[in-house]
């Protein structure tokens, strides 16, 4: 999750790879609702009836503990459907840190290391997809933030690398998230994300090896001071052994 220009235009507010402010607490709820008729084969094809529907709330908080240090965390309630099967419930809750380890004085840029677990909240179901293998994951990351103008709208970039160790049968999981956003005016920031994740390591059944590549496109509007609400939609455009999944989400954003 970045949390991009929050109160404005400077780097220090920009989140993702910067710091949150020592004192202020920063939240995301997000709703998200998804589905997909299909999915990609083992050789990257569109094949078979997925049949896959998936509606999520996120709550994404960050506070600033220290100057340089960020404390994160992130309950997930998730409703999932596979043909006749469903499952709803509190899925999993993420608590972390993270770490500014450099300011590069150039151009503003920031290096930063986060680490968080992630916990489960219910057992999984074998006959139901979950955000979760049931066991504790531990997610890794360096994020490297870069902020600057784009024909004298100020941008930024947000890129983070990430290593996720999954707990029980499930493989582990190497992330790329790059996110690029430009505020076009005070109150309208338009962003895209690219969300990219490629197993690794050993795959136990039910689970197996994937690769999955999505796009969010997004548009958020500053209507009462610190307070924004986003817009957006989503959508797989590549991935071997996984579904094509598209669909919207919706986020409030604000700051204290």
């Amino acid at each position: 999750m970045v949390m991009a220009g929050v109160t404005g235009f400077p780097p220090s507010a920009f989140a993702g790879a910067w710091p949150q402010p020592k004192g202020r607490t920063s939240v995301i709820v997000r709703l998200a609702a998804t589905g997909a008729k299909n999915a990609f084969d083992a050789t990257g094809k569109v094949a078979g009836n997925a049949d896959f529907e998936k509606i999520e709330i996120d709550t994404y908080l960050e506070h600033g503990w220290r100057e340089s240090i960020t404390l994160l965390a992130k309950p997930t309630l998730q409703r999932t459907t596979v043909g006749s099967q469903r499952q709803t419930g509190l899925a999993t809750l993420e608590a972390g840190a993270r770490a500014r380890l450099w300011e590069f004085e150039d151009d503003q840029s920031v290096l930063a290391a986060q680490a968080s677990a992630i916990l489960p909240m219910r057992e999984h179901d074998r006959q139901n997809p979950l955000i979760t293998s049931g066991h504790t994951d531990l997610d890794a990351r360096l994020l490297h933030g870069v902020p600057g103008s784009l024909l004298g709208f100020p941008d930024f970039t947000d890129a983070q690398l990430a290593y996720r160790h999954r707990g029980g049968a499930a493989p582990d999981e190497i992330r790329l998230d790059m996110t690029y956003g430009v505020h076009v005016s005070p109150d309208w920031t338009l962003m895209t994300q690219s969300l990219t994740v490629l197993t690794t390591g050993d795959a136990r059944s039910p689970f197996q090896h994937f690769i999955s590549q999505k796009i969010q496109l997004s548009v958020r509007w500053q209507f009462a001071p610190g307070k924004h609400i986003e817009l957006g939609g989503l959508k797989t455009l590549s991935g071997v052994q996984t579904v094509r999944e598209s669909g919207a989400m919706l986020s409030l954003w604000t700051s204290f």
